[in-house]
């Protein structure tokens, strides 16, 4: 396989999290339709603490997966610059990004590949994401604007009826009380997460990636309005079909609030891409929605001074 140039090249950045990653690849090496495309591996790893290159290495030895690549950083580049890295010597014409806390359940990648390559409309797809108990997990929404991020900051996104009037950052599971079928059937959306973003090689080199201002969290969100601005025909889609399991925040540090970055992500979004005036509205909402989450969580209150 390694011989013919791949169709699909399949990114995963690794961050101390080697048994997770060992269970992420075996899961992709399980994807039966995969055995009749030409596709190759890149897993970049940032700089891992733990045994993560020793095990990787091991197992690529021991099943033979000679189309499989490990780039080793010296340093923790974060997650938008380790996918910009591999996308530099990735050959195929479509990138599936791959969060290492992911299993590929039954052929998910394949599908998504089939999907995608005969739906010229859509740019890019995610899958179902599912939690351990297989319950529907949120994978992207609509981008961020003053009303969202209101509803979002004062917690207004989860009243009955209010996400149908203004299309809400992040649309809520089957599983909450208001039993939204967002997640439930496929559909074009703005955004999708990072942890599963098949796209079409072309497009994600078109606009350099993501953008190296981004560590982690909301760098999916910015790549998409870019892609939007750039190609406003095409779409992101969710495809409910697809399914995988992502663990979540595994690879994350635990030293910094995720939430946190994502108001960094979000803030850094209205920064770049809306006037001085939407940004500082934008700042005062997510303010105050640190400001709220203070009074019980007291550590909030640092996280607040520091927007």
């Amino acid at each position: 396989m390694s011989a013919v140039k791949p169709l699909l090249s399949i990114i995963i950045i690794s961050y101390n999290t080697a048994d997770i990653t060992i269970d992420c690849l075996r899961s992709i090496l399980s994807d039966k339709g995969l055995k009749n495309i030409p596709y190759e591996i890149i897993i970049v790893d940032n700089a891992s603490a733990d045994d993560s290159v020793l095990k990787i290495r091991k197992l690529i030895h021991s099943l033979k997966i000679d189309n499989c690549k490990l780039k080793i950083n010296s340093s923790n580049l974060g997650f938008a610059k380790a996918n910009n890295q591999a996308i530099n010597f990735a050959k195929g014409n479509f990138f599936l990004l791959l969060n290492s806390d992911t299993i590929i359940l039954h052929s998910a990648i394949s599908q998504s590949l089939n999907w995608l390559s005969s739906h010229p409309e859509a740019s890019m797809c995610t899958a179902r994401l599912l939690n351990r108990n297989h319950s529907i997990q949120a994978t992207g929404g609509f981008f961020p604007n003053l009303a969202n991020i209101f509803t979002w900051s004062f917690g207004l996104d989860d009243l009955p009826f209010i996400n149908y009037l203004i299309p809400p950052f992040h649309p809520h599971t089957p599983d909450f009380y208001t039993h939204d079928s967002f997640f439930q059937k496929s559909h074009p959306q703005d955004w999708i997460t990072g942890a599963f973003m098949l796209i079409r090689a072309p497009l994600f080199r078109s606009v350099n990636g993501f953008d190296p201002d981004y560590f982690m969290y909301s760098e999916e969100v910015e790549l998409c309005y870019r892609l939007h601005l750039r190609y406003p025909d095409l779409r992101p889609w969710y495809l409910s079909d697809c399914q995988i399991i992502h663990l979540g925040g595994a690879s994350s540090t635990k030293k910094i609030d995720p939430l946190f970055n994502e108001y960094r992500g979000v803030l850094s979004f209205f920064r770049k891409h809306t006037s001085l005036f939407h940004y500082r509205l934008a700042r005062c909402f997510i303010r105050a929605n640190a400001a709220l989450r203070s009074i019980i969580f007291p550590s909030y209150r640092q996280i607040c001074s520091q927007l």
